[in-house]
């Protein structure tokens, strides 16, 4: 095959056609397909294209992963317009969407900034393609053309009727992405044109508040000349100025705020939260812009919600330099949080111990403890491990021995958070006791073999004595522990190795190969396992087999491969009546795993306690369009209802991201599309419910649903 490939590269069409007839039969649809979309990503003659999709291709419609059809692909890759003219010629959809909703106008102003544009966009549209066709997130070409900066197609496509006031599903209007992008030039087209300056986002967010974040005085004060509400708040209650000090850059950003202040903006605005400018000037460490608030008479002693003052922030976003000015200015040193949490211990909790030790020096009392009982050590010893911090506490007098509100000690602490053997081995020289377990029987050993510790730590805390059968009140034992998370297989041999029980199970009847088999085991890890005995059939109290968690959680071929290899019953049901083919469609969909699980004989009908069969499941949880396909080509029953009464497209039609690829497929395929559930709600009913999307709504009244059909609403008695 890479032969065929190489001639592509040269442009050799007589050599291609030959080496294809040669190797006709060899050569699936599939492969084709492969062919013709690398010919467009080498921008090969025209000749080829053409010979491709005349003698070649069956359908050139088909699309890759990503929802694209050889047109989408072309325009990407800017071949000249002659392909897009010969694919259009040869009847290839020029409306297709996608997975994100993006015709190939989209793809035409995102990738041909360099040719005539607007050339192609009125060839396209001479031949009917959709000028007000939106995304999925309700975006419209002039969205996307105000956000590639293109004033000429603006101008263009306004003059073809588009309307300038249209929304996206954030309640976007195109000035809003003008903002987003600083363009005046096109923020001063698009007033002209009458759109509306004060339209609201979602969030209540104006194009101020846009301009603000995007860090353009020059467009602010144009907005404000054309008379935008400058005292206007999000949902969040964040003024113009909270959003000037909230970008990731604050270059310029003082004379934004100076100039906002000027109009007479109100300094001391709060948020929902109770933050003011100034609690957002300490996130962003600017001692230039707190500096100028406190000039200008803002409150430094204001507090959030949660009682945090400037200087908390301050302490939580590292900053030394600012800590020192905000307390050289009067601020309250010793006021605590609503968790009764000092500057210490956010200090402690993300700081730097030049900050702890200047901080202890100011008179911070070390000893307090927050609201769950945590001191500043634990906080350090959960949070930030530093040797150099604990043993500065240490040596100021703080008590290592003190519990937390859950029987932890520091060590459980260290264990549980990628802990060193430096840390480790110093705390236990200190006289910790290794052998204090936590409220929920958790002894050092488990912590320590849940997170990511060397081989050398867990041999360490098992050479002082520590039991290696010791079980949580769960009935877990290191093992589980060492199998959840990312399973090291050095640490699960070392365990076995010193006699931990392999079949000991949890109060849920989980054993470790369970836990595996959910967590991101390598296949090495299952392999081991099963060599040493443990029970592959073993079953859960909800009757999951660890076949039933590979699919679920992990779906890596090679293990589920392995497993079926081993024995493990395939048909093994849970208590939900749920097949290993239920959750392959559901919660981590996978093709290759569905196409394996049906090779291997597994019931592509069976159905769950509440009837629902695989194909409900990938249409429930967004299984890609292909899964969907590949079960109705293999006779799963499309029309098979659940207990309550549900078709396939009910499930596609009630999710809060549906794909309208998905709901046409299954109405092309034969689904009864007025189909309705007990409750007498057909598809139109979901999708208006849960995914109000004007496409999927307009599609379902277009194949004649009933739109007047009315579902039965139930009273709830109260007694």
């Amino acid at each position: 095959m890479n032969k065929i490939y190489e001639i592509i590269k040269e442009n050799e069409i007589e050599k291609l056609k030959e080496i294809l007839k040669e190797n006709s039969k060899e050569i699936k649809e599939k492969e084709k397909k492969k062919i013709i979309k690398y010919s467009i990503k080498q921008k090969v003659n025209k000749e080829i294209i053409e010979y491709l999709i005349t003698k070649e291709i069956k359908d050139i419609n088909f699309k890759d992963r990503k929802g694209r059809n050889l047109l989408h692909i072309s325009i990407k890759k800017q071949n000249k317009i002659e392909i897009i003219k010969l694919l259009i010629s040869k009847r290839i959809n020029i409306n297709s969407k996608d997975k994100k909703g993006k015709t190939i106008l989209y793809y035409s102003i995102k990738y041909l900034q360099n040719q005539n544009l607007i050339e192609i966009i009125e060839y396209l549209i001479s031949k009917r393609i959709n000028i007000n066709s939106k995304t999925n997130e309700n975006e419209t070409i002039l969205h996307f053309a105000s956000k590639y900066n293109s004033l000429q197609i603006i101008e263009y496509l306004i003059s073809k009727g588009i309307n300038i006031n249209s929304k996206t599903n954030r309640n976007e209007t195109i000035l809003h992405f003008a903002c987003k992008k600083n363009s005046l030039e096109v923020i001063k087209y698009l007033i002209s044109k009458g759109i509306n300056i004060n339209s609201k986002t979602n969030e209540n967010e104006t194009v101020l508040h846009y301009a603000c974040k995007k860090n353009s005085l020059e467009v602010i004060k144009y907005l404000i000349t054309q008379g935008i509400n400058i005292n206007s708040k999000t949902r969040e209650n964040e003024t113009i100025l909270h959003y000037a000090c909230k970008k990731n850059s604050l270059k310029n950003s003082l004379e934004i705020i100076e100039y906002l202040i000027s109009k007479g903006i109100n300094i001391n605005s709060k948020t929902n939260e109770n933050e003011t400018i100034l609690h957002y000037a300490c996130k962003k460490n600017s001692l230039e812009i707190i500096k100028y608030l406190i000039s200008q008479g803002i409150d430094i002693n204001s507090k959030t919600r949660e009682n945090q003052t400037v200087l908390h922030y301050a302490c939580r976003y590292n900053s030394l330099e600012i800590i020192k000015y905000l307390i050289s200015k009067g601020i309250d040193i010793h006021s605590t949080t609503k968790w009764n949490e000092t500057i210490l211990h956010l200090a402690c909790r993300y700081n730097s111990l030049k900050v702890i030790e200047y901080l202890i020096t100011q008179g911070i009392d070390i000893h307090l403890k927050s609201r769950w009982n945590k001191t500043c050590l634990q906080l350090v010893c959960q949070n930030n491990l530093s040797l150099e911090i604990i043993e500065y506490l240490i040596l100021q007098g703080i008590d290592l021995y003190e519990k937390t509100n859950y029987n932890e000690t520091i060590l459980h602490l260290v264990c549980r958070n990628e802990p060193s053997i430096e840390i480790i081995e110093y705390l236990i020289s200190k006289g910790i006791n290794i052998n204090i377990k936590t409220k929920w029987d958790e002894t050092i050993l488990h912590l320590a073999c849940q997170s990511d510790s060397s081989i050398e730590i867990i041999e360490y805390l098992i050479s002082k004595g520590l039991d290696i059968n010791e079980k949580t009140n769960q009935n877990e034992t290191a093992l589980h522990f060492a199998c959840q998370s990312d399973p090291s297989i050095e640490i699960i041999e070392y365990l076995i190795s010193k006699g931990i029980d392999i079949n000991e199970k949890t109060n849920q009847n989980e054993t470790a190969l369970h836990f595996a088999c959910e967590s991101d085991a390598s296949l090495e890890v299952i392999e081991y396992l099963i060599s040493k005995g443990i029970d592959i059939n073993a079953k859960t109290d909800e009757n999951k087999t660890a076949l039933h968690f590979a699919c679920q959680y992990n779906p890596s071929i090679e293990i589920i491969e392995y497993l079926i290899s081993k024995g493990i019953d395939i048909n093994a049901k849970t208590n939900y009546n749920e097949t290993v083919l239920h959750l392959s469609c559901g919660f981590n969909p996978s093709l290759e795993v569905v196409k394996y699980l049906i090779s291997k004989g597994i019931d592509i009908n069976a159905k769950t306690n509440q009837n629902q069969t695989a194909l409900h499941l990938a249409c429930q949880y967004n299984s890609s369009i292909e899964i969907i396909e590949y079960l109705i080509s293999k006779e799963i029953d499309i029309n098979e209802k659940t207990n309550d009464n549900e078709t396939a497209l009910h499930y596609a039609s009630c999710q809060s991201n549906s794909s309208i690829e998905v709901i046409e497929y299954l109405i092309s395929k034969g689904i009864d599309i007025n189909e309705k559930t007990n409750l007498n709600k057909n598809a139109l009913h979901f999708v208006c419910q849960n995914n109000p999307s004007i496409e999927v709504i307009e599609y379902l009244i277009s194949k004649g649903i009933d739109i007047n059909e009315k579902q039965i609403k139930i009273k709830l008695l109260y007694i």
